[in-house]
């Protein structure tokens, strides 16, 4: 009986440190604005670090499991002043503080609105300590409105380049195309939420499909297999309420996105994860020859269930894509497209 203890104890010990680590990092004023809204809901045991040269934002505004003030001697906390390049500098100032943030993770995900000084100018040297630990690097940034003019732009356009040096996927929003969503009977700040839901639900999908077990799993070596085919990656999450179709419905919501246009016809792999109290056989065949449909026959699918008997109210579906084309997904070293910053001037762009 002792011997069956121990070893119940080693096999927990080892579930334990296979879990899949996860670090979300928030760089600069937007960036840490999204992760304090992720940090407020569930996203699984991943870990929030808020990185910002605004000793007062970070202080005062920003809730996550870790803060850093980059560049504390070059700002003294009081922010890069819409300068990329302090930006860069302070955080290779604080690149020891960062490096200890980023180690032994197996994921980092980064979040940053471009266009600004901090994030900007951070975010290229988080990814690139990041890849330097050998994590898998997923970044989510924003793109400026219009209406904040050509510098901003011009400051995204030639600062996204860096940042796709070192990351394996970015997922760019433009933030023209929330305010063309935008509810006009909602306020600013339930509009911008918007995006904050839409990152979080990329993150936090991944984060579960990996590390929580299903009834057919998914594993991190999983989703390395995936991404080996293309790094042009789409994640995607959708729900029915229920109903004779609702893994149609819950697909087809997935793949309707108003932030950004994804034609997913020639994807190459596909992760398939389908959540809720009741899910049939049947219906996990049939959402796996959905996608072939979708996709094509070459598209290679590992599908996963999760049985969750507090889901009462239908089924989710999330989806990691790969081999996806979009104007607004960019794949590790790609070509950025002109077409990325709509009608504003490219002039200065790299």
């Amino acid at each position: 009986m002792l011997a069956l203890k121990e070893n119940t104890e080693e096999l927990n010990r080892i579930a334990d440190l296979a879990k899949i680590r996860i670090r979300i990092i928030g760089c600069g004023g937007g960036g840490t604005n999204i992760l304090t809204q992720i940090n407020q809901k569930d996203h699984g045991e991943a870990k929030t670090v808020a990185i910002n040269t605004d000793a007062s934002h970070l202080l005062k505004k920003v809730s996550a499991d870790g803060k850093i003030l980059i560049g504390k001697n070059l700002t003294r906390g009081m922010g890069a002043g819409n300068n990329p390049e302090i930006g860069k500098l302070a955080a290779l100032e604080s690149q020891d503080y960062i490096k200890k943030a980023v180690f032994g993770q197996d994921v980092i995900f980064i979040v940053a609105t471009l266009g600004g000084g901090t994030g900007t100018g951070s975010a290229p040297i988080v990814a690139k300590l990041a890849k330097e630990n050998r994590s898998l690097v997923f970044s989510i940034v924003t793109l400026p409105f219009e209406s904040e003019g050509k510098e901003k732009m011009n400051n995204a356009k030639d600062w996204l380049p860096a940042l796709s040096e070192y990351s394996d996927v970015i997922i760019v929003i433009p933030n023209q195309k929330l305010e063309e969503s935008m509810d006009k009977a909602k306020t600013y700040e339930e509009n911008f939420s918007l995006t904050a839901n839409f990152i979080m639900d990329q993150i936090t999908g991944l984060v579960k499909t990996i590390n929580d077990p299903g009834r057919i799993n998914i594993d991190y070596q999983d989703l390395k297999k995936i991404l080996l085919r293309s790094r042009s990656t789409f994640m995607a999450i959708g729900k029915s309420s229920g109903g004779e179709g609702r893994i149609d419905y819950a697909i087809s919501q997935a793949l309707k996105n108003s932030f950004i246009n994804v034609d997913i016809s020639k994807a190459s792999g596909c992760l398939l994860r389908l959540i809720g109290s009741d899910i049939e056989l049947g219906e996990y065949n049939y959402a796996m020859k959905k996608i072939i449909d979708i996709t094509g026959v070459d598209c290679e699918i590992i599908g996963g269930v999760e049985i969750r008997p507090d889901i009462t109210d239908g089924i989710y579906v999330f989806m990691v894509l790969t081999g996806v084309k979009s104007d607004y997904i960019i794949g590790n070293g790609e070509t950025i497209g002109k077409e990325l910053f709509g009608n504003v001037d490219a002039e200065s762009f790299v």
